[in-house]
């Protein structure tokens, strides 16, 4: 008959040894701003996600992003948002300065100068003329037109 020798290694782990590391799989914990990668948007509307949180998911193989998440009561039904992902031109887009538009501005600009400047001529004229007598009304008032 076989002896049971109970600090045998080779039996069933010993949980009050101090050198038993116990393995456990601990659920993907996701950050604020990481993306996870989602199978289909199936996976998407079936994954559980706690009140005042939100998830952000990458589809695999497609360029889709959705985004689920669910306000702080748990009456309320979870919010998917979904986005497309559009790829962007390397280089800068430029905007060349219209010149044509500039110069009209600058023609402008100097054709009201000359304006004002006429103006302030006849503004300064009218204040150095001497001053005439007022003529008097016909009805007599005394009163200036």
């Amino acid at each position: 008959m076989a002896y049971f020798n109970p600090y045998q290694q080779n039996y069933a782990p010993n949980y009050f040894q101090p050198t038993y590391q116990q393995q456990t799989t601990q659920p993907t914990q996701i950050q604020n701003g990481g993306f996870m990668l989602a199978p289909s948007e199936d996976f998407v509307t079936s994954y559980a996600v706690a009140p005042g949180n939100c998830v952000t998911f990458k589809i695999e193989g497609q360029p889709i992003v959705l985004e689920k998440s669910k306000g702080f009561s748990q009456l309320e039904e979870p919010k998917i948002e979904r986005y497309r992902l559009i790829k962007e031109e390397s280089k800068p887009i430029e905007n060349p300065v219209k010149t044509e538009l500039v110069s009209s501005v600058n023609d402008d600009i100097h054709h009201l100068e000359g304006e004002i400047k006429a103006l302030w001529g006849e503004i300064e004229g009218l204040k150095n003329e001497p001053k005439k007598a007022t003529p008097k009304r016909k009805d007599n008032t005394g009163g200036e037109d």
